[in-house]
C-alpha cells in the first residue's frame, strides 16, 4: 500500500512537510543532545566499573572474596579465574611457617604462625599470625610474663592495636598486637639485646621507697 493511497498516511506526510525548517533544526539539535549525553554517561559508568575492578583490594574485598569462595563450592576454578581480572577476587595466600625460633619464655598463643623472623644485631623480631580474639591473645602473653616475674607496661592502646613492654632484669620483650581483617591477628615480637635492655630496665624501675 502506498502513501498516495491512504489518507491517513497522507495526512500525517503532509503535517510533517508543514513543520518549518527551524523547528527541524531545533528537534535535530535537541536530539544530538540527548546522543552525546547517552555517550558521556556509558563512558562515565564504564570508567566507574573499570576502576572498582582495579582497586577492588578497597571496594568491599572480603564481601566480594566470600562470594567467590561460595561460587567456588558450585563451580569449582572459578575464583581464579575471576582473580585474573579483580584482584579483590583473588583468595588470600596461605600461612606458612617460616624458619627461626621463639625468643619469649611464654610460648606462642596456640594456632598462631610464625611469618617473620629476623635477628639483626643481636636484636630477634618476630611476628605471629593466626585466627583469634585480640583480648585473648593480649591476655595470654600479659598471664604468661607476668607469672615468671615480668613488670608488663602497656606503652599504647586502641581497640585495633595494644604495644607492651615487658621487662625482667636485663631481659625485656616488647610486643605490639594487632586485629586485621578476616579475624586476623598479629603479634609483633622484639627481643632487645641485653645491653639494650639493661638501659629500658632502668628507666622502667621504680624509685626505691625513701
Amino acid at each position: 500500500m502506498s502513501i498516495s493511497s491512504n489518507p491517513q498516511a497522507r495526512g500525517i506526510f503532509g503535517r510533517l512537510l508543514s513543520i518549518r525548517r527551524r523547528t527541524w533544526i531545533i528537534l535535530s539539535l535537541l536530539f544530538l543532545t540527548f546522543v552525546a549525553l547517552l555517550i558521556w554517561a556509558t563512558i562515565s559508568i564504564a570508567g566507574w566499573l573499570f576502576g572498582i575492578a582495579r582497586d577492588g583490594a578497597g571496594a568491599a574485598p572480603e564481601a566480594l572474596q566470600a562470594a567467590a569462595a561460595q561460587v567456588e563450592q558450585v563451580v569449582p576454578g572459578v575464583q581464579e579465574k575471576l582473580g585474573a581480572l579483580l584482584p579483590a577476587l583473588r583468595p588470600p595466600p596461605a600461612l606458612r611457617e617460616v624458619s627461626g625460633s621463639d625468643p619469649a619464655p611464654v610460648p606462642r598463643y596456640p594456632g598462631m604462625l610464625r611469618v617473620q623472623w629476623q635477628n639483626e644485631d643481636g636484636q630477634v623480631t618476630v611476628r605471629y599470625q593466626g585466627e583469634a580474639a585480640l583480648p585473648e591473645v593480649i591476655r595470654h602473653y600479659v598471664e604468661g610474663f607476668t607469672a615468671q616475674g615480668y613488670r608488663q607496661q602497656v606503652l599504647t592502646a586502641t581497640p585495633e592495636q595494644e604495644r607492651h613492654a615487658f621487662v625482667r632484669d636485663n631481659s625485656h620483650f616488647s610486643l605490639v598486637f594487632s586485629a586485621t581483617t578476616g579475624g586476623q591477628v598479629t603479634v609483633d615480637l622484639l627481643a632487645r639485646k641485653p645491653a639494650t635492655a639493661m638501659l629500658h630496665s632502668h628507666v622502667l624501675r621504680q624509685p626505691a621507697a625513701a
